[in-house]
């Protein structure tokens, strides 16, 4: 059976570029008909909106301005599966190739790039260079290795890859990714997922599909995790994809894959868990074995145990001091989590923060992103004015 979802060319509106790509041209109207502006959406609206806010703050040079106040604090990029095209249905953690390249081309002439653990031990002595950047990559995905290490390798860039080892080498995917196959699969024109408290969800075209995907996840995250488990189950059943041998674009390295894009030392490879469960939502025998086996797992195949985890999902409420206990006995060091933030000399070092870059984030909001002034609400007044006022200067 073939499989419904596509790697479309889906139209990003703004990515910083001067054109729109992707757009398929049309035959004029007849001039005898008048053609009404289609509206906008609300939502719409305050997206064109922030976009152009941050082209303009781009523009004036907001970012070069705002990096400066950050220059002696660690930022860490995570980054998850990378593919040739953009997904559809919306999928917010994979990005397309051509994006990813710009972004990693502007992080090269702006920043430091160093392995993930010198990253961190020049934090811990006091040693990091200004603008250190370190980028990881969550799940370990064979396309990390298909698309995203080409990349990598030409731009001449280190990256940790954390692995989620209990599917390794098989055709299972991560329980998230799943349900985007089973949503991206689906021939219905609705679904009924009464059971998440969402009601019946319309499935009429790829951008209402995404949001019943996104929906569900974020409901799925905050259950127990027995709970979580039968529900997703039972949504799959609903939407006719319970077992599948087809991962997609969520196929996971296998052992050799990782092995090989590590050997040249270029990459490094960390624990993930074993299956991304959300770790505060489960018991402590679950705990324990998510941890302590995939830190056993990479050092059974790398030879050397691991100092850096990765909690899967990562927010502060999905990890806990049963997991940060279950980490220190298993002798790791270090522990990322995705609050959104910079490290510094006195950051937790078993809640580290990074950056999360998805495919929804255009070129002009990376940009601010990664000089602190992501969130235009966090700008003050003065940055902006001294920008302008750098700005007009230079053209002088």
């Amino acid at each position: 059976m073939q499989s419904r979802y596509h790697l479309g060319a889906g139209t990003r509106i703004f990515t910083g570029s001067n054109s729109l790509k992707g757009r398929t041209s049309l035959p004029p109207e007849p001039q005898t008909k008048a053609r009404m502006p289609s509206p906008v959406a609300p939502s719409q609206s305050l997206a064109i909106a922030r976009e152009l806010a941050a082209r303009l703050l781009c523009a004036i040079g907001v970012p070069a301005l705002a990096r400066r106040r950050l220059r002696r604090k660690l930022t860490i990029l995570m980054f998850h599966g990378v593919e040739a095209a953009q997904l559809s249905p919306p999928c917010w953690h994979v990005l397309d190739v051509s994006l990813f390249s710009r972004e990693l081309a502007y992080v090269k002439r702006h920043f430091n790039v160093l392995p993930l653990q010198e990253a961190l031990e020049g934090l811990v002595a006091g040693t990091l260079p200004d603008y250190a950047v370190a980028l990881t990559f969550d799940d370990g995905t064979r396309n990390i290795a298909r698309n995203a290490a080409p990349v990598l390798r030409q731009l001449e860039l280190p990256a940790a890859i954390f692995l989620t080892t209990g599917p390794m080498g098989t055709n299972q995917a991560l329980w998230p990714d799943r349900l985007w196959l089973a949503f991206a699969r689906n021939n219905a024109a609705e679904v009924d997922l009464t059971s998440l408290g969402l009601g019946k969800r319309s499935l009429s075209s790829p951008a209402s599909r995404g949001k019943a995907y996104a929906d569900s996840v974020d409901r799925l995250k905050e259950m127990p995790d027995d709970a979580r488990l039968s529900s997703l189950e039972s949504i799959l059943t609903t939407l006719g994809s319970a077992a599948t041998d087809d991962a997609g674009p969520f196929q996971l390295l296998t052992w050799d894959e990782a092995l090989s894009i590590a050997k040249d030392g270029r990459f490094s490879l960390h624990p993930h868990s074993v299956t991304h469960p959300i770790l505060s939502k489960c018991g402590d025998e679950k705990i324990e074995h998510e941890i302590a086996e995939s830190c056993a797992a990479l050092e059974r195949e790398t030879g050397c145990a691991p100092r850096i985890f990765a909690y899967p999902n990562g927010r502060p409420q999905d990890f806990d001091e049963r997991a940060i206990a279950v980490l220190s006995r298993c002798g790791v060091r270090w522990a990322l989590s995705t609050i959104e933030g910079f490290a510094h000399a006195h950051s937790d070092p078993l809640a580290l923060p990074r950056l999360g870059i998805g495919g929804n984030l255009s070129f002009a909001a990376f940009r601010l992103l990664l000089s602190g002034a992501g969130s235009l609400r966090h700008l003050s007044r003065k940055t902006i004015a001294n920008a302008v006022r750098e700005r007009r200067l230079r053209i002088r």
